[in-house]
């Protein structure tokens, strides 16, 4: 083989290598690589506000004098942190999530209405609450940690949302309802967001948690006597729940509450604790939006696109190298047909004819 045809060569055997390893890398990314990859991020830190500007809310002053009273055109916001925490290895992250709801019109302490930690581990690929180790509520009021099982997805949809109901967990009434499916007609800087909506109507909660969901007042307090005598109210919870979810990352980008609670009896006597239409603060939803545009284009390209771009190069590559493979090959036969040495029956033509015989005399 002549040096330019060793070139030749080992450039097309180059040209397939290569071409079959981007093809390869594309499969690898795409069965492989990718599946494992399309999870939960292990590293969570997210913060979002709940905000509503016409609250009704039971009077913590009031109640310290010794009234059961609520108060109106109360300003509330309620803080979400949400941050991940050990153990979070493999197929687990575990989310600690601290909900505090204060009203904006005082300071300080006087401004608390309510706050719980809650913690929960979740399988990564599937976005669902994992029963070992158990979730744990932790109540400001009491400061004691309560086991709180559950199933249901609550910080997150699982990643490839569809349009049908999902089932959701409502850390208030610490119970999993469906959310249904509701349009998509809604884009925040152009992501297309799934509608859903959770309603729990008027559930007595004393009866699904214990007393810790009632409140024992003296019947003066309540405006039911004017006795000392111990009287106890359920809390009665409803709330109709609207959530936008990104479908390809799962990611709640705006929410909404419509919430009532109500402290009463079952003969009708009612005191609201809480009316409230919670929602997520504007520059809360941009910021979502935008994260989520953002991990979906990551799945995209890890899903998609860069797998996509290889096998296409990959394809090329391979059927370049064997194009001028081919071409090399063809060019090999031809030179070699012509160094060959003339058969005994072309010498003899030859030298039988007038040009290629011997000389003659003249």
């Amino acid at each position: 083989m002549s040096p330019g045809h060793r070139g030749r060569f080992t450039f097309v055997v180059g040209l397939v290598f290569f071409g079959a390893l981007l093809a390869t890398c594309a499969v690898l990314l795409t069965t492989v690589i990718v599946p494992n990859a399309k999870q939960l991020p292990a590293h969570v830190s997210q913060s979002v506000t709940l905000t509503a500007q016409n609250a009704t809310v039971l009077d913590s002053e009031s109640l310290a004098s010794g009234v059961v009273k609520s108060e109106d055109n109360v300003p509330l916001q309620v803080d979400v942190s949400v941050k991940s925490a050990p153990p979070t290895a493999g197929e687990t992250v575990t989310l600690v999530a601290a909900v505090r709801t204060n009203r904006t019109d005082r300071a300080g302490l006087a401004g608390i209405v309510s706050g719980y930690v809650d913690r929960v581990s979740l399988n990564r690929r599937s976005a669902a609450p994992q029963t070992n180790p158990v979730p744990l509520t932790i109540h400001e009021a009491s400061g004691v940690a309560t086991e709180t099982p559950r199933t249901g997805f609550q910080y997150n949809f699982p990643l490839g949302v569809d349009r049908h109901e999902y089932p959701v967990y409502d850390s208030e009434a610490q119970l999993t309802t469906p959310a249904k499916y509701i349009d998509d007609d809604r884009v925040v800087e152009g992501v297309q967001l799934l509608h859903f909506q959770q309603r729990i109507d008027e559930l007595n909660l004393q009866e699904r948690l214990g007393d810790v969901a009632s409140l024992e007042m003296p019947s003066r307090a309540w405006g039911v006597g004017d006795t000392n005598t111990p009287v106890r109210m359920s809390l009665y919870y409803s709330v109709v729940r609207d959530l936008w979810v990104e479908p390809d990352t799962g990611m709640i980008v705006d929410q909404q509450q419509d919430v009532h609670r109500q402290l009463g009896n079952g003969k009708g006597f009612r005191v609201t604790s809480l009316q409230a239409d919670l929602h997520f603060s504007e520059a809360t939803v941009t910021k979502n939006a935008k994260e989520a545009a953002r991990n979906k284009r990551l799945l995209f390209w890890g899903s998609i696109g860069a797998p996509g771009a290889l096998g296409v190069v990959g394809v090329v590559m391979l059927g370049a190298g064997a194009y001028l493979g081919s071409r090399g090959r063809r060019s090999r036969e031809k030179t070699d047909d012509s160094d060959q040495e003339p058969s005994a029956d072309a010498k003899s033509k030859w030298n039988a004819s007038s040009v290629g015989g011997p000389p003659t005399r003249t």
